[in-house]
């Protein structure tokens, strides 16, 4: 799980920036809707439909995603835990790329795989560069 509490890491790092009131219930957000967007992607790998799986399956898989990464960040505060290991690491500047790179290639896919517009795929993307960018160059306010 090292590498799920760094892309939570990096995650929270990001929000955290924006965002002074509870970061880490955001970044537990986001990082939950991306990996919805993998199992998504997955599903429509192997040609399965939502009205194949269910309506009411879907929202149990979100479900349980969002209950799991609350449960496991928030339980006795290891979140805290994992900004304080990495915080004292040396960052990996090919490992952080990949992570920058990460929510685009989720998107990217997940949406290539429903065959949306190259259009809406990339205003999504470019929304999403934004986003990504503001967080970056933000300064936190005191």
């Amino acid at each position: 799980m090292k590498i799920f509490d760094y892309v939570f890491y990096k995650m929270y790092k990001s929000t955290s920036k924006v965002n002074d009131l509870f970061p880490e219930i955001p970044t537990i957000i986001f990082l939950s809707a991306l990996l919805f967007l993998n199992v998504g992607s997955i599903l429509l790998v192997f040609d399965i439909s939502i009205e194949g799986v269910g309506l009411n399956r879907i929202y149990l898989i979100v479900t349980i995603i969002l209950f799991f990464n609350f449960y496991y960040f928030l339980k006795n505060d290891k979140y805290r835990m994992i900004i304080e290991e990495y915080e004292s690491k040396k960052n990996v500047p090919f490992l952080d790329v990949l992570i920058f790179i990460y929510p685009f290639a989720s998107f990217f896919i997940c949406f290539k795989l429903l065959k949306m517009a190259n259009g809406q795929i990339g205003f999504t993307l470019m929304g999403l560069l934004f986003v990504e960018v503001l967080a970056y160059i933000s300064k936190k306010k005191d």
